[in-house]
């Protein structure tokens, strides 16, 4: 329901937030902002925020865990807005409704911020909102994002605050976005007070990164590895060889090819391999490229041969993983009751 606290004094500077619910949506990211907002309200005792949901259609949208929100408004009838949060979760790359689209245009012609929590990115860039402005987007949905929108000044930030367009990666950063946004407009001093209600140690700056350090997420910290992975992450669509790798980070390939044994139980070419491969499968995933496309965005020269070692690493061939992984997607079943789910 739209927020509406007696016990909380009507403020001049009162902002108000809509939500906008679009199918599969995060209850994280959602609840993550708006419980910011809720939270300025509380400790400052005035209502400095007003904030309500929509909907695209009259009725309830669903949420990526299945739950069932009823929105206070839909497209047709939501009142003005200081600002508009696009609330998308897996599955954001497939939302292309024109009417969505058209909406959010106007809103932004008539003075609205607008902003997008986690895959809503997709939206506003179908909407043309992200043109010559800094945008983030989900990490899982990075490198598809850039495939598409290859024009676009996307960040792995885990948010970005670019005059009147805003946008994070989702989950948790919704949360300091939004204290980012308190700071900005009411100071510091309250924002921290409200990160203190929500049990947050530090307010996150958009600078930084979203994924974890590359050390933790290989588990190791060995520093010639750890640079040689950075070097092919960055030469994915075009790959590079092991000399220049190994001259890169100042090893003998011999010695690099060692390291990679004892630390990664495999070869460096590989691992250069998979990372390839694993891209292949986001863009796969996360675009309509056809599989050609997909496999000159990751280095592969012959389709063929991309097929063969894309079946080898992941079981299927592209074409038919591709539909696999459509499949999927967060669905009713859970909702079953749970004899239902026996039988099934």
């Amino acid at each position: 329901m739209p927020s509406d606290r007696d016990d909380i004094a009507e403020s001049v500077e009162t902002e108000t937030f809509g939500f906008l619910l679009i199918e599969r949506f995060s209850f994280v990211g959602l609840s993550s902002a708006a419980d910011v907002l809720a939270m300025a309200n509380y400790v400052s005792g005035r209502r400095l925020y007003r904030w309500f949901s929509i909907g695209v259609e009259p009725g309830t949208v669903d949420s990526v865990s299945g739950f069932k929100v009823a929105a206070d408004y839909t497209l047709d009838n939501a009142p003005a807005s200081s600002s508009i949060v696009v609330c998308c979760g897996i599955g954001g790359n497939q939302i292309d409704d024109d009417r969505v689209g058209a909406w959010l245009r106007r809103q932004h012609a008539h003075g609205a911020r607008v902003g997008a929590i986690s895959t809503g990115s997709w939206v506003l860039a179908r909407a043309g909102l992200l043109d010559g402005r800094r945008c983030t987007i989900h990490w899982e949905d990075l490198a598809a994002f850039r495939e598409t929108y290859p024009d676009l000044n996307v960040s792995t930030e885990i948010f970005e605050i670019d005059g009147s367009i805003f946008t994070c990666s989702g989950g948790t950063s919704a949360m300091d976005m939004l204290l980012s946004m308190v700071a900005m407009r009411h100071g510091i001093e309250l924002a921290l007070k409200v990160a203190e209600q929500v049990i947050v140690k530090e307010i996150r700056s958009e600078r930084e990164h979203q994924r974890s350090e590359l050390p933790f997420r290989l588990g190791i910290r060995h520093r010639a590895i750890v640079r040689a992975v950075e070097v092919m992450e960055e030469n994915l669509e075009i790959p590079i060889s092991l000399v220049a790798i190994a001259r890169t980070i100042d090893v003998s390939v011999r010695h690099l090819e060692r390291l990679f044994r004892r630390h990664m139980n495999c070869t460096p070419r590989a691992y250069y391999l998979q990372l390839r491969l694993h891209r292949a499968r986001t863009l796969l995933k996360g675009t309509s490229m056809p599989v050609l496309e997909v496999a000159a965005a990751c280095g592969f020269e012959s389709t063929s041969y991309f097929a063969r070692c894309y079946r080898r690493l992941f079981g299927l061939p592209p074409s038919e993983d591709r539909v696999m992984m459509s499949t999927l997607l967060p669905s009713d079943d859970h909702q079953l009751d749970p004899l239902e789910r026996a039988k099934n």
